[in-house]
């Protein structure tokens, strides 16, 4: 039992992981965060202060394999692998245009996840 987390450094990569951690909080579940644009080389340099978890959550950061080019097919491995409750991922809104010529990273997740995938947005602020 295992709350999965798909973080990036954007403000949806945040989101994912606020949600994923109260989640994990919640359920009282171990919390694995799989860092997407992180390599096994520059792990320790990349997850920010911002990104701390409770220190009494069980917690594991996952850095991709620095020889890896593809995060999203790694990241559904390690979901075959430590087969979690959910999947915790950021999406942002698109254009139909946009999603048909950049393909999306999160959609591939949803689809090819083998367990649920929890879809989140960022709260945007309008200015």
């Amino acid at each position: 039992m295992t709350v999965l987390v798909a973080y990036a450094h954007t403000p949806e990569g945040h989101a994912a992981l606020e949600r994923g951690t109260r989640i994990a909080e919640r359920e009282r579940l171990p919390l694995v965060i799989f860092d997407l644009d992180a390599t096994s080389e520059s792990a320790d340099r990349s997850i920010p202060a911002a990104a701390e978890t409770p220190s009494e959550l069980d917690t594991r950061w996952l850095a991709r394999d620095v020889r890896s080019h593809d995060a999203t097919g790694e990241l559904i491995d390690i979901v075959h692998t430590i087969e979690p409750d959910v999947v915790v991922v950021g999406v942002r809104p698109r254009t139909s245009v946009g999603k048909f010529l950049l393909g999306s990273n999160a959609q591939r997740i949803i689809i090819d996840s083998p367990v649920p995938v929890l879809a989140v947005k960022a709260v945007r602020h309008e200015a």
